[in-house]
């Protein structure tokens, strides 16, 4: 059994933060985004919400893409980055209120956004590992996954622990241009995180 204090949410927010980054219509287009977490939504929303508006555009584009995610690859009980065990997203969410509410005594917060706007076009495994979210080797291991009949997913081993947390991340790659691949982990959300 893994427990949410085994999960580092740092980390689990921020590769998220960056795959919804990849994934948006200005880059890979994925999702129906554009720019939200590019300098443009930046622009736009520091306007409303000034000191939260990195963290309401990183919960934006991560909703967007678990409902395309949920599309492309509609299997019940899957986990996937957009999607995990209820106690794992419970832990995130009240981490994340802690981070907003502590975001102006946290400038890296700010660096870590500024490093979103301009994605490469083509290689999400090769910038998650210049943002330091993810080690050099795992690119063979995305490379193993097994794809899904119909072609539409690709399975993680689970259970959803920091290892398989990378996988779901990382496994993206293994899509192209406008054509989503949904890494999974199979009855993941009923996993007993915490």
């Amino acid at each position: 059994m893994t427990t949410t204090a085994a999960i580092d949410l740092e980390r689990l927010f921020k590769l998220r933060a960056a795959v919804a980054r990849f994934g948006e219509m200005d880059v890979s287009g994925w999702w129906n985004t554009k720019g939200v977490l590019g300098t443009l939504g930046a622009a736009v929303y520091k306007r409303g919400l000034p000191r939260t508006q990195f963290f309401a555009r990183v919960r934006l584009v991560s909703a967007v893409a678990q409902q395309r995610s949920s599309v492309v690859y509609p299997a019940p009980g899957v986990a996937t980055l957009w999607a995990l065990p209820a106690s794992l997203e419970r832990a995130l969410s009240l981490q994340e209120r802690t981070w907003t509410a502590e975001a102006s005594d946290h400038p890296e917060w700010g660096d870590f956004e500024t490093s979103l706007q301009e994605p490469p076009a083509d290689d999400l495994l090769g910038w998650l590992v210049s943002l330091g979210l993810i080690g050099e080797g795992v690119s063979a291991d995305v490379t193993s996954l097994t794809e899904a009949p119909g072609g539409k997913g690709v399975e993680v081993p689970g259970p959803v622990q920091r290892e398989a947390i990378t996988l779901l991340a990382g496994g993206h790659a293994r899509g192209g241009p406008k054509e989503l691949l949904v890494p999974f982990i199979v009855d993941g959300l009923e996993a007993d995180v915490g």
